[in-house]
């Protein structure tokens, strides 16, 4: 597997949980806006082989659970074999995707405990090629969720980062649209766009970040929604919070 760093110990990546996070090198995507940009060149990190790996996974414990993250996690090709060591070794599993690769998400389902779909838009075709940079098979991503939303025993999260300038509230609409009239039963979030130096200096003034108060009147009208699913808000103000919760403590 080809990785491009390791983070030991995190508390941010999965709720409650603390977490030893695999970041994979490569993704088929080039959004503009990625804080992992540096993920995307061949000649990044190196090739450690599951055996060594599972040397680390073991040895840390102060964690209950491994995010496999990057790039795009599902191009490497001993994924599968990964996860099923991960499992067998008794910790909770969880994958970061873009979707992109339905067949194999569905191979790892009975192996993991976890998906975070990064869904960068709308699921159509120009608004997704906007936003991504490249040209995205929205059927496929279709694919990854009807699988995944039809499993019984997965921990399903779909997040959509809001970036100032690139994303617009109707986006985010379209997206809750259709998470209810597909029967999402997990959790979507909602994550503020914030700069890092890994997008670059050249992505510096052309992605903003959004105010805490714009990401709050997006949100606002799916307060107290009866809905299938649960909906969160994630920024640098408030952490990770549901947002009927949220309003709650802003209605005091």
């Amino acid at each position: 597997m080809r990785v491009g760093g390791i983070v030991d110990i995190s508390t941010k990546d999965i709720p409650n949980r603390s977490t030893m996070v695999i970041f994979t090198v490569g993704c088929n995507l080039s959004c503009g806006f990625c804080h992992n940009k540096y993920l995307l060149y061949k000649d990044v990190g190196r090739d450690i082989g599951v055996p060594e790996l599972m040397e680390q996974i073991k040895s840390n414990m102060l964690v209950s659970a491994v995010s496999i993250s990057g790039g795009e996690p599902t191009l490497q090709k001993d994924l599968l074999e990964l996860c099923r060591e991960i499992n067998q070794f008794g910790k909770y599993v969880s994958i970061d995707t873009n979707g992109t690769k339905p067949s194999a998400i569905k191979e790892l389902l009975p192996h993991i405990n976890r998906i975070a779909l990064d869904l960068k838009g709308p699921l159509n075709n120009k608004r997704l090629a906007k936003i991504t940079g490249n040209q995205v098979n929205s059927d496929l991503i279709l694919q990854t969720f009807n699988i995944v939303n039809s499993y019984e025993d997965i921990d399903f999260e779909i997040r959509t980062t809001y970036v100032e300038n690139l994303i617009e509230p109707s986006d985010i609409d379209k997206i809750i649209a259709f998470l209810k009239k597909n029967r999402f039963k997990g959790d979507f979030v909602l994550q503020q766009y914030q700069y890092s130096e890994g997008v670059g200096e050249d992505y510096k003034e052309i992605f903003q970040q959004p105010e805490h108060i714009t990401l709050l009147n997006i949100l606002k009208p799916y307060r107290n929604k009866e809905l299938s699913f649960q909906i969160y808000l994630r920024d640098n103000i408030i952490g990770y919070c549901k947002i009927n919760e949220l309003y709650e403590y802003l209605d005091e």
